[in-house]
């Protein structure tokens, strides 16, 4: 299946999705699109990216090093809701404040993580390529985080 007729697919399914507002885990339909963004996701990147075998001898040892530091800082995003949501009916200020600065401190991290890889990608593809390459993690990172954005209460 090309790249795009998965990202249509993954698309439609967080539109048709109905998540409650007020959930306290993540709902199926979170589950879903994670998972089948989690399995497809270098798929949709190459086919994105278009790789020469050259190109891709020398970008696919990069992404996976990138991919796994993504990854960490994922994890911390996702540990950061957990404390959220558990906390969310007795949270103090104290705590709030916490949670809010942690968030900034993994935005700044993500942040770092991207303008450092950006460089190695540089080495690796050419700028238009690279450019492609982070406009494509922006929009399957949004969509994930779009489904798990459902379950995930304001603070009150």
């Amino acid at each position: 299946m090309k790249a795009t007729s998965v990202l249509f697919l993954v698309m439609a399914v967080c539109l048709v999705s109905a998540g409650t507002a007020q959930a306290q885990k993540m709902s199926d339909e979170a589950t879903l699109t994670y998972q089948v963004l989690t399995e497809e996701w270098d798929s949709l990147i190459g086919g994105v990216l278009d790789l020469s075998d050259e190109e891709a001898a020398a970008f696919w040892p990069v992404y996976r090093e990138y991919k796994a530091a993504r990854g960490e800082l994922l994890k911390e995003r996702i540990d950061l809701i957990d404390m959220f949501l558990a906390g969310y009916d007795t949270m103090g200020e104290d705590t709030a404040r916490g949670l809010l600065d942690t968030s900034f401190e993994i935005d700044a991290k993500e942040l770092g993580l991207k303008r450092e890889y950006a460089k190695k990608f540089d080495e690796v593809l050419p700028l238009n390529k690279v450019v492609r390459l982070f406009q494509a993690e922006n929009k399957l990172e949004t969509t994930m985080m779009m489904e798990v954005a459902k379950d995930v209460p304001l603070s009150k």
